[in-house]
């Protein structure tokens, strides 16, 4: 495929990218606009803010990037837009070799049903960044089975965008590990790589859709300081989401952590290998990694995207574990383990979340129903007490008047046991592709 795509295009791949307008679909595409090989259609739906983006980034003929103090690039420059394009038409999109959704998971499954004919007549890869939980079933239900689907755990940015024709990249996240589930071609994958060596994958949907961090990280802080987060807003104050929010407040603070726990044990029930359970830990491989990771971290003479790809190397023996939320917060932002150390101690020490972390309503609107609606309903099915769980969706329930469980990724037209194999990775046709053979 990868063969044909290059013949095609005079050797370069076709990515589309759908929102535009987010926040992470910027940062995707200043990151994607200098990569070589690459042209980028970037999609926005015709609204307020999708117009202002588009008719922005057209009239500079580019987009501005803008940065934190680094050592690796200036805080601020402008990437040209080249031979890439940014519009609004459906049409352009689904030209791509890959579409990337970067909008809000909530909103995946309607535009899936919008784009259908088109990704079915040219069975395009989708890249969902990131998927949240259970997304592919609900995907394949629209355009077929094993239709081409790469599901990010996390998006790989941490950014904002503080006006229409700009992106505020405040981290690139050091590693992501992405599913591969249904028909992907390895040349795909192989390409991918290249472009983000950073890329941990993985044959086992669980590590991505039950290793749903948002979920855990989101939801719960929103909905548990609802109150305290309006008071400061009405008094003209930012509310610290991460520190005072969960770090700072004990309550709260363990709720995530018990939550996250839970999140665990339903992958240990699926049949997954769990790494940071409390009950059984099973950490000493990922921290001899770890040292490892961190022993890369000091060599001088790499390149970066060299030190990137020996990271995901080195990563790869826990591509297919369902691992805590402390354990992804040491890989994916450097924030050293400390055994038996609280997840909200290790959030307070992470520096992404100490600075302009403000709550969001979409941090509850999107990671409810995509992510704690689903683990709800799988740990009702599985015999895994969930009462924290319930309690943050009761009481979005009692804020907003809005019924998740009726709307969100309910889990209802799915057989128990198609799910428990899906998210094995046992759904899949053919033998699992040889990651270590793609990734050498």
């Amino acid at each position: 495929m990868a063969q044909i795509w290059a013949k095609k295009n005079e050797h370069c791949l076709q990515v589309g990218i759908y929102g535009l307008s987010s926040q992470s679909g910027k940062a995707y595409f200043a990151d994607l606009l200098e990569m070589p090989d690459v042209r980028v259609y970037g999609y926005a739906r015709a609204s307020e803010n999708g117009k202002a983006t588009v008719e922005a980034i057209q009239a500079q003929g580019g987009l501005e990037l803008q940065r934190p103090p680094n050592n690796i690039e200036p805080t601020s420059r402008f990437i040209s837009l080249g031979k890439s394009q940014v519009g609004h038409s459906l049409e352009k999109l689904l030209t791509s070799d890959v579409i990337l959704f970067t909008h809000p998971s909530v909103y995946h499954e309607e535009t899936v049903r919008i784009l259908r004919d088109g990704l079915i007549a040219k069975r395009i890869p989708l890249i969902l960044s990131p998927s949240r939980t259970l997304a592919a079933p609900y995907f394949w239900e629209i355009l077929g089975p094993q239709h081409p689907i790469i599901s990010l755990q996390t998006c790989p940015y941490a950014c904002k965008s503080y006006s229409p024709g700009s992106s505020y990249i405040k981290r690139r996240k050091r590693n992501w590990v992405s599913a591969v589930e249904g028909d992907v071609s390895p040349e795909l994958l192989q390409i991918l790589q290249k472009l983000y060596p950073q890329i941990v994958y993985s044959d086992v949907p669980a590590t991505t859709s039950l290793g749903n961090i948002g979920a855990v990280f989101h939801p719960t802080p929103y909905v548990m300081n609802y109150e305290a987060i309006q008071e400061a807003a009405s008094r003209g104050e930012h509310y610290s989401f991460y520190i005072q929010g969960i770090a700072n407040n004990p309550k709260v603070g363990a709720l995530v952590g018990e939550i996250d726990q839970i999140r665990l044990r339903i992958a240990k029930a699926v049949g997954c290998e769990v790494l940071g359970l409390d009950e059984d830990p099973n950490e000493q491989e990922f921290l001899a990694i770890l040292q490892r990771v961190e022993k890369l971290e000091n060599e001088q003479k790499m390149t970066l995207h060299g030190r990137r790809r020996a990271r995901a190397h080195l990563l790869n023996p826990i591509n297919n574990k369902v691992i805590s939320a402390q354990l992804w917060l040491s890989y994916t932002y450097g924030i050293s383990r400390i055994p038996g150390e609280s997840l909200a101690d290790a959030i307070g020490r992470t520096p992404n979340f100490q600075e302009r972390s403000y709550p969001q309503q979409r941090y509850a609107d999107e990671d409810i129903p995509t992510g704690l609606v689903p683990l709800e309903a799988l740990a009702k099915r599985l015999g895994v007490p969930h009462q924290p769980i319930s309690m943050v969706i009761d009481r979005y329930q009692e804020i907003t008047g809005n019924d998740l469980r009726a709307t969100g990724r309910n889990l209802e037209a799915f057989d128990t046991q198609y799910l428990l194999r899906y998210l094995r990775g046992e759904v899949k046709k053919g033998k699992a592709l040889r990651w270590q053979r793609i990734a050498s």
